[in-house]
């Protein structure tokens, strides 16, 4: 039987909105190097989730998986 193990990583989301890719979209910085580090370990995203703190501070939360 396959086992897994899971990881929860809260990763604080930092838009640019004064610098865009050549298509138009914002610059979001860390998170697709952190998520590429990430799965060079075997780490697989399998979910994820926005959170706005009440102090108005936006989290994203990326649930991992990889085999044991």
């Amino acid at each position: 039987m396959v086992k897994f193990e899971y990881k929860v990583l809260p990763m604080k989301t930092k838009v640019r909105a004064d610098r865009h890719v050549r298509d138009g979209r914002p610059v979001i910085e860390g998170i697709e190097s952190e998520l590429n580090t990430l799965g060079k370990n075997g780490w697989e995203l399998v979910g994820v989730q926005s959170i706005r703190l009440e102090d108005g501070r936006l989290f994203t939360v990326a649930y991992l998986k990889r085999q044991r």
